[in-house]
């Protein structure tokens, strides 16, 4: 039934002219397109018989199990993350996809093990640090936050390049701009204070 409402509702933007990507022209359009499927879809337009699936072919998941976001219950995302496997699955084996999600997961840990590093440093630089200085750092928290969601595009579209240069290192460069950010304030607070 969820999946017939889907199709309807794909079929219902069609005769709009709309498409997935006019409303995800960011991010999840790019990361799709470096990644393998995207790569691969690319190179078989107009082909009559194609291999890799297009933006519908993969989501029609969640036709049947709604999207539950990152901050949702822990049971409600396992649910969900074996969902979306279920759809890889229709191309790839059990154990290939299995595999991939626990990459995935691993490179997420990663990912949030260093926001929240960045989510410490914040709370410090607001305790010790305001104006401009405060800003600073709370507009390389945003970026940081912008790095994290690249990095789970490239992850769910295995696209490396989401993964790693806009996602993985992106979030170590904005942890050392936050980190740096925070000790240019402490320096210029304790020359202040000394008088130099």
């Amino acid at each position: 039934m969820r999946c017939t409402a889907l199709l309807l509702w794909l079929a219902a933007l069609h005769a709009f002219g709309k498409t997935c990507v006019e409303c995800h022209e960011d991010g999840a359009k790019k990361s799709w397109a470096l990644s393998k499927h995207g790569v691969i879809f690319q190179l078989e337009a107009g082909r009559e018989r194609r291999r890799a699936p297009d933006c519908a072919g993969c989501h029609r998941v969640e036709a049947t199990t709604p999207t539950v976001p990152h901050y949702g219950k822990k049971a409600s995302r396992e649910h969900a993350r074996e969902a979306a496997q279920d759809s890889c699955r229709a191309c790839h084996s059990p154990r290939y996809t299995t595999g991939q999600n626990a990459a995935a997961q691993r490179g997420i840990e990663i990912g949030l093990m260093k926001r929240r590093e960045a989510a410490a440093l914040l709370a410090s630089a607001r305790k010790e640090t305001s104006g401009p200085e405060l800003a600073r750092i709370e507009a390389l928290y945003v970026a940081l936050e912008g790095n994290l969601r690249d990095l789970r595009l490239g992850l769910a579209h295995q696209s490396p390049d989401y993964q790693w240069w806009l996602g993985q290192a992106a979030l170590d460069g904005s942890l050392l701009r936050i980190k740096g950010a925070l000790g240019e304030a402490r320096r210029t607070r304790a020359l202040a204070a000394s008088g130099k």
